[in-house]
């Protein structure tokens, strides 16, 4: 098959040499796409699952509108007014990824939404460009890319607003666990604890009690290697700008292998994946004592506050509270559970 050019640019992003933009946010997007679709990380190797990619991108975009979601024409990511809308089109991301698959591959200019942190590229390898030259007529991107850079937004999306905000959660093997099913726990829990204005110490052990559910036994190896990181990306339109509030990436391999050692993974799950609203105060108070004694737990080993947050457990108020929850009384069993365990 003929490739089809496009005009050229002093650097192109493509798969060959996709691990020199490793963490840049158009390849941090692609790479929660590829581990997403074919249990694989971003590398030059992908170019040889291309098939696989086209046919499961085609897959996850069918199953959101059986969903009835609205999905092609929106854009995962802010815009800015020089963003090509329809190359932030979702289903015609899968139109890209699928002709990259059968010979059409074309070079687009890098989009501003996805651009963000090549200025200072720009002033470190390109010192002799012009400031006032465009970034966007610098730099090319591969169609595939920028087709798995979109699909990836939104797998990764968990909530949207005055922010927009993303998880990911980094492993060295996606192949050897039900990876979609620890993304979706993630991205659940983060738009949960968002939406309902919880707080970070909460969301920390929610995703770390994802981790532990999936993860299960193998996590003490896991948690040696520090091989479970978890990333949280902030984006907000600024003006005409796609700004970046945050950018982090955290190890909690450690935490999770101490929620899932104390018995208490599944609860804490439970209760962070429907954070409750705030006029539910007591059962949010709970929550956020519990997730403080937790860490505590884990970073001094400790477990003094979580024995006296575990001891509310029985209050009328509390319990009223909690039996907004189908499994109400397993979460109160298996919280109780640490104390036979610990005292």
């Amino acid at each position: 098959m003929r490739n089809k050019s496009k005009p050229s640019f002093p650097i192109v992003i493509n798969l060959d040499n996709v691990e020199t933009f490793q963490g840049y946010l158009i390849t941090w997007f692609a790479d929660v796409a590829t581990t997403y679709l074919i249990n694989m990380r971003l590398s030059p190797e992908v170019k040889n699952k291309a098939e696989a990619l086209c046919q499961e991108a085609d897959n996850y975009i069918s199953t959101l509108k059986e969903k009835h979601l609205e999905i092609c024409g929106r854009s995962p990511v802010p815009l800015t007014q020089n963003d090509k809308e329809e190359l932030f089109d979702l289903c015609k991301a899968v139109e890209s990824i699928c002709d990259y698959s059968r010979g059409k591959r074309e070079t687009y200019r890098l989009q501003p939404a996805l651009s963000l942190e090549f200025t200072e590229y720009i002033r470190s390898f390109m010192p002799r460009v012009s400031t006032r030259t465009l970034k966007r007529n610098l730099i090319g991107v591969e169609s595939i890319l920028q087709g798995l850079a979109v699909i990836g937004a939104r797998i990764s999306r968990a909530y949207l607003g005055e922010e927009s905000g993303y998880v990911f959660i980094d492993v060295p093997n996606p192949e050897a666990v039900d990876y979609r099913k620890l993304s979706g726990m993630a991205v659940e829990i983060t738009r949960s604890i968002n939406s309902n204005e919880g707080g970070r110490l909460s969301l920390l052990v929610g995703v770390a009690s994802a981790i532990a559910l999936v993860y299960r036994d193998t996590l003490k190896e896991l948690a040696k290697k520090s091989q479970v990181k978890v990333n949280f990306v902030r984006l907000t339109r600024t003006g005409n700008k796609t700004v970046m509030k945050a950018f982090e990436i955290l190890d909690l391999s450690s935490l999770a292998s101490r929620i899932y050692s104390l018995g208490i993974a599944s609860p804490i799950y439970s209760l962070t994946s429907r954070y409750p609203p705030k006029e539910k105060r007591v059962l949010r108070s709970f929550i956020e004592r519990l997730s403080r004694a937790i860490i505590i737990c884990e970073l001094l080993n400790d477990y003094t506050e979580m024995y006296a947050v575990l001891r509310s457990l029985p209050s009328e108020n509390l319990l009223s509270e909690l039996k907004g929850y189908e499994n109400w009384e397993r979460i109160v069993d298996s919280l109780l559970k640490i104390r036979i365990q610990l005292w």
